[in-house]
């Protein structure tokens, strides 16, 4: 069974995703005003993975599959993982300034702590 960590961590990781989605559709709302999006990315299929994961998350949580759980919860964070590398080693012109990259950064932090707070509890359970 999970502990409440874990479900700390779902609500981290759903926020993440909802705010990747809103981060996603707002670029692309700028993009189709000709102006410049929030970071480098902004896709439709961003939207759709992250809204797929928010899914699984609660799928797998409430159905305690506890591998499949850690699997989708290291995939979202593997993507917020990446996003945080790109914001520090990208050229920060692809930010429309430096509030929005520092801003993306703290999008995705959420997604990493998210999957350390379903890892821990499971890991150190015997």
């Amino acid at each position: 069974m999970f502990n409440r960590n874990t479900k700390l961590s779902v609500i981290f990781m759903v926020l993440h995703a909802l705010l990747v989605i809103v981060w996603n559709l707002a670029g692309l709302w700028l993009i189709s005003h000709g102006k410049t999006a929030l970071g480098p990315t902004a896709s439709l299929v961003g939207v759709f993975i992250f809204a797929v994961l928010i899914g699984l998350y609660i799928i797998f949580y409430k159905k305690e599959y506890k591998k499949l759980f850690l699997v989708f919860v290291f995939i979202g964070a593997l993507l917020g993982s990446m996003a945080i590398y790109g914001a520090f080693t990208k050229d920060p012109s692809f930010w429309p300034s430096e509030f929005w990259r520092y801003a993306g950064i703290a999008v995705n932090t959420l997604g990493v702590i998210g999957f350390i707070l379903s890892v821990i509890p499971i890991s150190l359970k015997k």
